[in-house]
């Protein structure tokens, strides 16, 4: 299963172009509005995000979030340094020219990422090895004998980046982007949908997503470690990547303050802990 590659880079423009425009439109926040605050970014963290506004509008009414679709981590830092969102939200650490536009960098969250599968197949886990073989082509079959179909994600995304951790899989990957051997994704939301319709299918995702959006897929163990948070916590399933809000302080509403306690305190971290992400 294959994609043209241009193609791809052109979906990805133009999806981001309607994005960034419907996101440009909002008024900038300010200080005791009553309007929305606009929290966007990495498509990671949209499903939990989320969930935790409408449970702190639940609980502290007249408060109001919008949360649109995904314009990436970077588009979230950019987005937060120039006010055109109240929050922006991240799935990796800021790069080091991002560091420098004054930014206040809160984790609230990790996940595991993980590679997840049609929970119809009989494979339970897959090795190290075996996870490189199959971005090169080499190891094509399920333990059924039927095809594995491989969805990926474009060489920016901060899962992929997680992924290289993994002995060879940086050259099987790269070899697999010029060969253009594998569908691209070009968003979490993209891609969760495609993967949880697709028989037989192979997805890189993470354990929160699964959990918000009940996905049904099985999440791989790699070389016999299941990616649960247990295994996170301990470093034993090393595949993780933080979860954080960003944002310049002197342009937080109150309202956007009481959303970020909201999330750090108790009640947010009994809500991130029901859906497998984990904190500290």
């Amino acid at each position: 299963m294959r994609m043209n590659g241009e193609g791809g880079v052109m979906k990805r423009v133009v999806a981001l172009t309607v994005i960034l425009g419907s996101v440009l439109t909002a008024a900038p926040p300010s200080f005791g509005d009553e309007g929305k605050s606009v929290i966007a970014g990495s498509g990671t963290c949209i499903p939990i995000v989320r969930l935790l506004a409408r449970e702190f509008q639940r609980v502290t009414p007249g408060f109001s979030f919008d949360v649109p679709a995904s314009i990436g981590s970077g588009g979230g830092v950019h987005a937060a340094a120039d006010g055109t969102v109240e929050i922006g939200i991240v799935s990796r650490e800021l790069k080091p020219d991002e560091g420098r536009l004054g930014l206040i960098y809160r984790p609230f969250a990790r996940t595991a990422v993980i590679l997840a599968a049609d929970r119809r197949v009989p494979d339970a886990g897959l090795t190290r090895a075996e996870i490189a073989a199959i971005y090169r082509g080499e190891k094509k079959s399920w333990k059924n004998g039927r095809s594995i179909v491989v969805l990926t994600r474009e060489p920016e995304d901060s899962s992929i980046d997680t992924l290289k951790k993994i002995p060879g899989f940086a050259a099987a990957y790269d070899e697999s982007i010029r060969g253009r051997y594998w569908s691209i994704l070009y968003s979490d939301q993209e891609m969760n949908r495609v993967l949880a319709l697709t028989a037989d299918a192979l997805g890189v995702t993470d354990c929160g997503a699964v959990g918000v959006e009940k996905m049904p897929v099985k999440a791989l163990a790699i070389d016999g470690v299941p990616p649960t948070a247990e295994n996170v916590r301990s470093g034993r399933y090393g595949l993780v990547k933080p979860l954080a809000f960003v944002y310049r302080d002197d342009r937080l509403t109150p309202r956007g303050r009481k959303f970020i306690a909201f999330v750090l305190g108790d009640a947010g971290r009994k809500v991130l802990k029901k859906y497998g992400y984990v904190v500290e």
